[in-house]
């Protein structure tokens, strides 16, 4: 065995051992379903899906291509493409899905570690490019339209997978980080095809997330915000509470916290730890890896998260469960009316 590898080992298993690891509660409860006046808002008419796959690279085990389909939500005004990356694992077996979904600035080389491993253990990955509604301070005033384009865009993506004949959508994973975890905390909790979702340095509310983080495009736009509409940070977190319908902690009672894994910071100022430790309360304590970073230093522990995330979707997905993450009605997506127009 090479010094590398041993130092590799080493090196990880000294991380490990600051990480805290806790599992779900033997006396969680599974919850009750999400009241459909909130999933309403996030139902579309799909519509079919027609590919550009372009191959970019060809590796042992698995082909990588770059993609794109039009997204075909006519409700927001947006006709701009959804574009991904996509790992195609090589043989006949059919592959159970995980879609990745990066950070804030849409930067993909952060997932592409996680993509390279799954696709090695056989799935099919997903890297989702993430692409804004409007501009950050225009999503500050007007957050709720962004909140639901985003999860509908993440939505068509599962619908283009469902699509692929070596692709089994019925053992679906769904992992984000920063941004990202905030994207696939609303997907796991508003689509039933997902089974089982990583989510890390996601919290709420969402309006305490944004006025208390110290992330710079954050803090530039909430500085921004607050001296267009002449407001204090009190206000302008009421001012928030008012327009966000789905707020993370509205969603996290109705997610089921046996399918979910949640990674938390301790000294994350960007999504403060507090907010964290109130998402996971009201998660109902899913299974948990708590780290002693801040939220650009948890990076250290790529290697050990990508590890981690693995094995907990290998246990999840290894045998079919009666409710994914989501818990909705049956009815969830007949009309029902809905208090704020998704186009404006």
């Amino acid at each position: 065995m090479s010094f590398r590898v041993l130092f590799g080992a080493a090196f990880l298993c000294s991380l490990s051992a600051c990480a805290s690891v806790k599992p779900l509660p033997e006396s969680y409860q599974p919850p009750e379903p999400l009241p459909t006046e909130y999933l309403a808002g996030f139902c579309y008419q799909p519509s079919p899906i027609t590919e550009d796959l372009r191959l970019i690279r060809e590796k042992r085990k698995y082909r990588i291509y770059e993609g794109s389909f039009e997204a075909g939500l006519d409700d927001f005004g947006d006709d701009s493409p959804i574009t991904f990356e996509y790992y195609e694992r090589l043989g006949q077996d059919v592959s159970p899905v995980v879609l990745l979904l990066p950070i804030l600035n849409g930067t993909k080389h952060l997932m592409r570690p996680f993509a390279t491993l799954f696709a090695k253990k056989g799935y099919g990955v997903i890297i989702v490019d993430t692409v804004q509604r409007r501009t950050l301070l225009d999503d500050l005033q007007n957050p709720e339209p962004s909140i639901r384009q985003v999860a509908q865009r993440h939505r068509r993506v599962i619908d283009w997978a469902e699509t692929r004949p070596e692709l089994d959508v019925s053992r679906l994973g769904v992992f984000g980080a920063s941004l990202g975890g905030f994207n696939a905390l609303y997907l796991s909790a508003l689509d039933e095809r997902v089974d089982v979702a990583a989510i890390a340095l996601v919290g709420g509310s969402l309006s305490d997330v944004l006025v208390n983080s110290k992330e710079r495009r954050i803090l530039e736009a909430v500085t921004a915000v607050k001296k267009e509409l002449s407001l204090d940070d009190e206000q302008l977190a009421a001012y928030l509470d008012e327009r966000i319908e789905t707020d993370t902690l509205t969603i996290a009672p109705h997610v089921n916290a046996d399918r979910i894994l949640m990674v938390l910071a301790k000294r994350d100022k960007s999504v403060p730890y507090s907010s964290q430790l109130e998402l996971y309360e009201a998660m109902g304590r899913p299974e948990s890896i708590t780290l002693p970073t801040g939220h650009a230093t948890t990076a250290a522990y790529l290697f050990y998260l990508r590890s981690r995330i693995l094995r907990f979707f290998d246990r999840k997905l290894a045998a079919p469960p009666a409710v994914g993450t989501a818990v909705v009605s049956p009815q969830g997506c007949d009309p029902v009316s809905s208090t704020i127009d998704a186009g404006k």
